[in-house]
């Protein structure tokens, strides 16, 4: 049967981050949305999932996320549907605590200044690095404010850190757990453009925009079930375990439809937006340019839209969360460490969320660590964890959670690949953090699809135009 809707209806194809936060922006403006999702629960790679080696049952996150104070976007969204920061967030000036296997402790702490005096500063009294290396990462950070943060043309991180003469235990201990951190790729062939992109709004404004934020809850009460909740209360749907098989235009008395056909309905709408992972979205879109209701005035301005079916075929990096669950008594040195020159890269101290002696370990990009047996990779980044914990008791449980399509590779000239969310067909746009965000795939980057392909429908419904 079909679910026929007006133009202040949209459907939704994809229930992660961008496409709640899409569905957010269009409840809040009186639209009807009908959300769909293949999965059991929303919230797409950033959700909760079973602990299944503890015995209580205890609920995890399926990967460790963090936010940053200059993720307004995010922020700016949670307050919509009413989430308070206090409660649901810590927040912390920039502090990094890194620990390697040579006994070093390199940290850095940012004081109360202005930006970007306050990172000068916490460069200048940065611990475990000598003058020379500390003098050299203040004139990167100031040649950078010099260009602001805009190459002539994009490189890897490692040949930018390589071009400003940054010392190997610098890179190490700093600019690389940063890199992965922030992009899930490896610095050697990282885009260094989206990496100045992330630093200049982080760095270069307001010194709160450094802060780190840490999560109170899981990530489903954080946002997903909020979320969810606000759509409903507005009049949309979420409909969780509908598949989208796929989907289909026709034109009727010249006015462009689409007809979305699931697993369990089929519904007909003027406004569609994608927002699946993109091959998933590659997928959907794989028959779209052989229909014969290409827009023929937007196609005339390919050069200014991206093609509805623009080359999605990116490349992925994994990321690894490591679980263990330790005494109740156990805690990190801080809410967050850094290590470097090990296997593990950020360990986080699961006790703001409720759960004592549980530290999520994370490892991003690729490496040997993904052909490890989960036993040996636990035991390996347990005993990392000496580093900056003493007299570490045994591990009680463990659980690894490996994502092998965790993020795409945010690569050299990634930009130039990257779609618009407005399509050469009328009503039809993507979200995703893959799309034209500026940022690697973020929490921050997805909101923020989501939230512009929410306002091109608005723009687009504002002028009425519909007809081919």
């Amino acid at each position: 049967m079909y679910k026929k809707m007006s133009d202040k209806e949209a459907v939704i194809i994809g229930a992660g981050w961008s496409g709640l936060a899409c569905a957010v922006t269009l409840a809040h403006h009186g639209y009807k949305v009908y959300l769909l999702e293949s999965a059991r629960q929303v919230g797409g790679r950033a959700r909760k999932v079973n602990f299944k080696r503890f015995l209580a049952n205890q609920t995890i996150d399926n990967g460790q996320h963090i936010m940053l104070g200059a993720y307004h976007a995010t922020i700016s969204l949670f307050k919509l549907i009413g989430i308070k920061e206090n409660e649901f967030l810590e927040r912390h000036p920039l502090e990094l605590n890194m620990y390697s296997p040579e006994n070093s402790l390199i940290k850095l702490k940012a004081p109360s200044l202005p930006a970007p005096l306050h990172l000068l500063l916490a460069f200048s009294k940065m611990k475990g690095l000598n003058f020379t290396a500390r003098f050299k990462i203040i004139k990167m950070a100031l040649n950078l404010a010099i260009i602001r943060y805009q190459l002539k043309q994009d490189m890897s991180v490692g040949e930018l850190l390589k071009n400003y003469s940054q010392p190997q235990e610098v890179i190490a201990a700093l600019w690389e757990p940063l890199c992965l951190a922030t992009m899930n790729t490896p610095i050697k062939y990282a885009s260094a453009q989206v990496f100045l992109n992330v630093l200049k709004d982080s760095f270069s404004k307001k010194n709160t925009d450094s802060d780190l934020l840490f999560f109170r809850h899981n990530l489903s009460n954080i946002f997903c079930l909020p979320a969810t909740e606000f759509i409903t209360r507005h009049g949309g749907q979420v409909l969780c375990e509908e598949k989208v098989l796929g989907f289909e235009c026709s034109s009727q008395n010249k006015v462009l439809e689409f007809i979305v056909k699931t697993s369990k309905h089929q519904f007909k709408c003027h406004n569609l937006v994608i927002a699946t992972p993109a091959h998933i979205t590659d997928r959907l879109l794989q028959n779209i340019n052989n229909q014969p209701l290409i827009n023929k005035r937007l196609a005339n301005k390919q050069k200014l839209l991206k093609p509805a079916h623009a080359s999605l075929h990116y490349k992925y990096e994994p990321i690894c969360t490591i679980y263990l669950q330790y005494p109740t008594s156990t805690q990190l040195p801080g809410r967050m460490v850094g290590l470097f020159n090990t296997t593990a890269q950020w360990a986080i101290d699961r006790s703001l969320t409720n759960q004592p002696g549980l530290i999520a370990v994370i490892i991003s990009g690729p490496g040997k660590h993904t052909q490890m047996p989960d036993k040996l990779l636990a035991n390996t980044v347990h005993q990392e964890l000496c580093l900056c914990i003493s007299d570490l008791p045994e591990v009680l449980h463990y659980q690894v959670i490996t994502e092998k399509k965790a993020t795409f590779s945010c690569v050299v000239n990634i930009e130039y690949k990257r779609p618009y969310n407005d399509t050469n067909i009328q009503g039809l746009f993507l979200a995703g953090d893959y799309t034209n965000t500026h940022y690697p795939a973020t929490l921050e980057g997805a909101i923020r699809s989501g939230q512009t392909a929410a306002e091109k429908i608005i723009a687009r419904n504002s002028f009425s135009h519909f007809t081919l």
